[in-house]
């Protein structure tokens, strides 16, 4: 057989597929608030709370994550153990999901700011100081949602900020609101 022949038969294949209709994403247009809460590895372990508001346009998802960390269980070797280590953080993220009528997941990661405020000890001192640091950081999420009705479902969420000061990956569980559309009449 030619090549000729050959390039011409997929060409003819792959024009057909590139004219099909076009299925929307079961996503589009929809919006979520995700509210959580879990432990990470930032300061050994802390417990986390996280809200998340999501919203598919057609073509991705933007979503916008605000959460709260604070150690909840010290490292053996850490020195301060009177003042725990806060994480405070917002983060805006793009992504890209699918879902079905009662379960979705969606992947998402972007740029966020982390405000740490944290305890130190003054070296050949007892006295103990607490410091601020701000940091950009990359806030990425995984969230995978069963819904039990139109509107309210549970999430299992995997988390993490990769940033100079804390870094952290964490795993929640969360209720998820979804708001209905209103009908055109």
């Amino acid at each position: 057989m030619r090549p000729i022949y050959l390039l011409i038969f997929l060409a003819s294949v792959y024009s057909n597929l590139a004219f099909g209709q076009y299925k929307s994403n079961p996503l589009a247009n929809k919006e979520w608030l995700n509210t959580s809460v879990g432990a990470n590895t930032a300061d050994n372990i802390s417990w986390q709370m996280a809200a998340t508001y999501s919203k598919r346009s057609d073509v991705l998802i933007t979503a916008v994550r605000l959460a709260y960390s604070q150690e909840f269980i010290e490292s053996a070797i850490d020195s301060v153990t009177s003042k725990k280590n806060k994480i405070i953080e917002a983060g805006m993220m793009w992504g890209e999901g699918y879902g079905g009528e009662h379960w979705y997941a969606s992947i998402a990661g972007g740029m966020g700011l982390n405000i740490r405020r944290y305890a130190d000890d003054i070296e050949d001192t007892t006295l103990v100081r607490v410091l601020t640091g701000v940091t950009i950081g990359v806030p990425v999420q995984l969230e995978v949602g069963l819904l039990f009705n139109e509107n309210w479902g549970a999430s299992a969420t995997a988390l993490a900020n990769w940033n100079f000061r804390q870094p952290y990956v964490g795993l929640h569980v969360g209720l998820v609101y979804r708001p209905s559309k209103k009908k055109k009449q």
